[in-house]
Parts: structure tokens; C-alpha cells; sequence
């Protein structure tokens, strides 16, 4: 190959710049996406609990309703106990009045763990409310920075494409070929340095002739990996 290593090497340099550039381009989108499913994650939890204080309220007022409908029966029970003639019949009713007023005693205990899990669930809403609060305040702030980041990084791919095409621009012959066909499947990832007497992209070692064709500034392809190597010439 006649072209030398350093016209390689500066390939390589500009491709990695190319691809760190692209790479940080895709990572914007993916921080705002991890950003809003946070925020979807404290909102559904802030909604799942609004539902959860919902359905204890309504469970609270039917536990209610229906204590007041019980005590209302043993006053009609103690009405018809008053006037009971027979000691059989004033007997059953008291039975019935002392089942109802345990019943009662049983659901007066039940609203009233209701009512306490009411404090709980609602000390809970506050907190998810918060943090639903805070969570779309990042995302905003991310989404700003992204945006911000967006332009600046676009502007700098733009820069390192032009000097790419300049520097793409002065291959010719078999180099020019090999490194088109190597790029197209491998990106930046198609030249690899001289570690030693090794390829740095398989770290295998090079033969004596390989070597002597680096230690005259030209570029090889890497008979073990198939990448363009090139001796560092800074």
C-alpha cells in the first residue's frame, strides 16, 4: 500500500470522533425515555393509590351506612322487647338484640382499622404526589439539557464529517477500496493501531514482513482479524 500510515491513523482518529458523537446523538432520546418512564412509574403508583384511598372511603361509608341500619334494628328490637308478653318470645328477641349488638361491636372494630388505613393511604397519596411532582420537574430539566446538548453535539458531528470527508478524499487505490469495503461493515472499528508486534483490534501478533511494511508508514490489513492497521505516528 502506497498511502501512508498516518493518513490512517488520522481515519481512525476522525472515525472514533464520528462514532463517540453519534453515540451520545442516541443517548439523549434514551435519558429522556428512561426520565419520562420514571415519571410514568410514580404516576401510576400515585394513581393506583388515589384508587386504593377511593375505595377505602367508600368501603368506610358502607360499613358506616350499614352500622347505622343495625342500630336502628335494636332499637326496634328493643321496642318489641318492651312489649313482649310471653317469657319465650321476650327471650328470642333478647337473643337477637345481643347478636346484633355484637355484630356491631365486630363492625365498629372493622371501620375503624378502615378509618386508620385512611390516614395511612392518604399520608401515601402526599408522598407519590411529591414524587410525581419531582420526577416530571427532572424530566423537564433533562429534556432542556438534551435539547441543549442536541445542538451542540450536531454542530461538532458536522465539523468531524467534513474533516473526514477531507481526509477520505486523499485515499486512493487498494487503500482507498479496502477502507471503504472495512468502514461499511465496521465503522470506526475497521483500523486498529500497532500495539507491539500485535494487532490492537485482535491482539494477535504480526508477521516480520507485516512489520517492516508498518515500520515503513504504510498501512497493512491484519491477516488474522482483517481490520487496517497502522503504526502510531505521533
Amino acid at each position: 500500500m502506497d498511502s501512508t500510515a498516518s493518513l490512517v491513523q488520522t481515519l481512525h482518529r476522525i472515525n472514533r470522533q464520528k462514532a463517540d458523537l453519534l453515540g451520545q446523538l442516541q443517548r439523549g432520546p434514551k435519558t429522556v425515555a428512561h426520565s419520562q418512564g420514571q415519571l410514568k412509574h410514580v404516576t401510576d403508583y400515585f394513581q393506583a393509590t388515589r384508587e386504593r384511598l377511593k375505595r377505602a372511603k367508600m368501603d368506610a361509608d358502607a360499613k358506616q351506612l350499614q352500622l347505622k341500619e343495625r342500630e336502628q334494628k335494636i332499637y326496634v328490637w328493643q321496642g318489641k322487647l318492651n312489649a313482649a308478653k310471653e317469657n319465650r318470645e321476650f327471650q328470642a328477641i333478647k337473643d337477637q338484640i345481643a347478636a346484633d349488638t355484637q355484630a356491631n361491636a365486630v363492625l365498629s372494630d372493622e371501620i375503624l382499622e378502615i378509618l386508620e388505613s385512611i390516614d395511612v393511604i392518604g399520608q401515601e397519596l402526599k408522598q407519590a404526589e411529591a414524587a410525581v411532582a419531582a420526577k416530571s420537574s427532572d424530566l423537564e430539566k433533562v429534556q432542556q439539557q438534551v435539547a441543549g446538548r442536541k445542538t451542540v453535539l450536531e454542530s461538532e458531528l458536522c465539523r468531524v464529517q467534513e474533516q473526514l470527508v477531507q481526509a477520505e478524499s486523499l485515499l486512493d487505490g487498494d487503500l482507498k477500496r479496502d477502507y471503504q469495503r472495512l468502514v461499511a461493515t465496521k465503522a470506526e472499528d475497521a483500523m486498529a493501531e500497532l500495539d507491539g508486534n500485535c494487532c490492537s483490534g485482535c491482539y494477535k501478533s504480526l508477521t516480520p514482513s507485516l512489520l517492516d511494511k508498518l515500520l515503513m508508514r504504510q498501512a497493512i490489513i491484519c491477516p488474522n482479524c482483517g481490520r487496517l492497521v497502522y503504526k502510531n505516528q505521533d
